[in-house]
């Protein structure tokens, strides 16, 4: 900890080493060898703002990048009082984008209050920076009710909670409370316009009210609709028609479409909406959204090194990628997520929560799909995309996010061409999809020995059609989109097609849950889907 005190102390060590050399200059002649002053490098010191009087332990996280360009994360634990200011010192050489989190815990390991800062670090001397500290109410006993309404065409309606706390609209208004932990809430939806198409999440099902016991932090989703089964919308086309290549979101209320020339439409819940961003990336090809559901930071990947991250409102570039084309992104949804992207050259980032970037190279292919892999490590990756150099077999390999890759389809059934989509399972089966109607999958416990373990899926007829994009509420509900409106659904034992109204080629699907999805294609083609 820092404290006013150990403030002092640590300004008293920085120049221990001028007073020292005063020492040697004098004494000379006894044989004192001057030391060499020690480089020192950036202090961040933090001023804490509304802490709580009942605070035992501040734990201090800071994250940054060394001179190396990698991420290095300092934590820290105070045990003694004040704690209104902490800090931390990093190597010479630490500069960029700063992750700063820190909590307050009060008796038997109780968080009082927490708070985050994202500071820049510029040079090596000090840096000042204020927290502001939120209180976490029913301290250690408290659980988050989350409730997100999704409308779909014409529809409205509302949420409501008896005990009150939750009044929910499909702008995101009045959806969260923070409960304690084993209390019974009752949610009733209300109808404005359309029907009430059911819920997903907490244990609710059905069209009636749910009654749940809230135990940890609960999701669960509501859906309106005045159009069952896939119907078209309406994007914001200003006579242009774009090609839309990928669409995701944190809530029903706050869904991005991406696509050709800059192009993002947002869906706020009541409209889909036009929106312009800054600089260059408003004349680049996007390819791909992802973000955490219910979480802070939407991510929208591109050509030409165009990497933006949407957060309260606002779009800024992540400083540090390469400049090459990104397609695809996964997202881990932990506590603290992570997003993968992956891009022409073999290119891989690892973007961590706190906007530390870590790049690396596998292979040379360019790299189309990634899905991270529930069964293992956050960390821990399948990623495919076109035939590396001088090969004629798309690339696809296991990656465990560190230094093991095992590459994938060495032998037996394999893909020609070019890999387009991924799907990892939790306790069933990978998906794979390419060129020429290609469509294979692998046991989920399937070792290491995997050069002969893909197979071709069965029982569906999808001819040279491209699968271009896959997306999953669990192994016994999986969306795949591709060619001239193709769309089909996995149901845990066998793929059935489903009729998508639309014959346009669609290259990406997203949901918040098996009652509302979407999938996007050629000329702005927008499907959104409620049962």
């Amino acid at each position: 900890m820092r404290t006013h005190g150990t403030s002092a102390l640590f300004r008293w060590l920085r120049s221990a080493v001028p007073v020292m050399s005063l020492v040697c200059l004098l004494y000379g002649m006894l044989g004192c060898v001057k030391p060499e002053p020690p480089a020192q490098g950036p202090l961040i010191r933090l001023h804490l703002l509304k802490g709580d009087a009942k605070t035992e332990v501040a734990i201090l996280t800071i994250t940054a990048t060394d001179q190396e360009g990698k991420p290095k994360e300092v934590t820290q634990r105070f045990q003694s009082a004040p704690f209104d200011l902490l800090g931390a010192s990093f190597p010479p050489g630490t500069q960029g984008a700063v992750s700063v989190e820190v909590k307050l815990y009060g008796q038997n390991d109780c968080i009082l209050a927490s708070g985050t800062a994202r500071p820049i670090l510029t040079s090596d001397d000090e840096l000042d920076v204020s927290v502001t500290m939120s209180a976490i109410p029913l301290c250690g006993e408290g659980a988050v009710l989350t409730v997100l309404v999704a409308s779909a065409g014409t529809a409205s309606g509302t949420v409501s909670s008896q005990p009150s706390g939750i009044s929910c609209d499909g702008l995101g208004n009045g959806c969260t409370l923070i409960v304690k932990k084993g209390s019974a809430y009752t949610l009733t939806p209300r109808i404005g316009t359309g029907t009430f198409s059911g819920w997903f999440g907490g244990g609710c099902a059905g069209t009636s009210s749910c009654t749940l016991t809230v135990d940890q932090d609960t999701i669960v989703h509501a859906t309106f609709t005045s159009c069952q089964g896939w119907c078209k919308e309406t994007a914001p086309t200003s006579g242009k028609y774009p090609n839309l290549m990928g669409i995701g979101g944190t809530a029903p209320h706050n869904v991005l479409a991406v696509g050709d020339a800059g192009t993002v439409y947002r869906w706020d819940g009541a409209s889909w909406k036009s929106v312009t961003l800054p600089g260059e990336a408003s004349t680049q090809t996007l390819r791909a959204v992802a973000a955490k559901i219910a979480g802070s930071v939407t991510y929208l990947a591109g050509d030409q090194g165009t990497l933006l991250q949407l957060r309260d409102g606002s779009y800024s570039q992540v400083p540090g990628v390469p400049k090459t084309n990104f397609r695809a992104i996964a997202i881990d949804q932990q506590a603290a997520s992570t997003a993968f992207i992956v891009g022409d050259s073999g290119t891989v980032l690892t973007l961590s929560d706190g906007d530390s970037v870590m790049s690396r190279t596998l292979g040379t292919a360019n790299l189309m799909a990634v899905c991270q892999l529930p069964s293992k490590t956050p960390s821990a990756l399948l990623i495919g995309g076109t035939p590396s150099l001088g090969g004629s077999r798309a690339f696809v390999a296991e990656w465990d996010g560190n230094q093991n890759t095992t590459v994938q389809m060495n032998a037996g059934t394999s893909i020609t061409g070019n890999l387009y989509a991924l799907h990892c399972g939790t306790s069933r089966h990978h998906f794979a999809s390419g060129d020429n109607g290609t469509f294979l999958q692998r046991d989920v416990t399937e070792k290491s020995r995997v050069e002969d373990s893909w197979t071709s899926v069965t029982g569906v007829n999808i001819g040279s059609k491209k699968i271009r994009s896959m997306w999953s509420s669990g192994d016994n509900f999986i969306i795949a989109v591709g060619d001239s409106g193709m769309i089909l659904r996995f149901d845990g034992t066998s793929w059935m097609p489903m009729n998508s109204n639309a014959s346009t080629n669609l290259y990406a699907v997203w949901g918040t849950s098996p009652t509302n999805i979407y999938a996007v294609g050629d000329n702005a083609t927008v499907l959104h889907y409620t049962p």
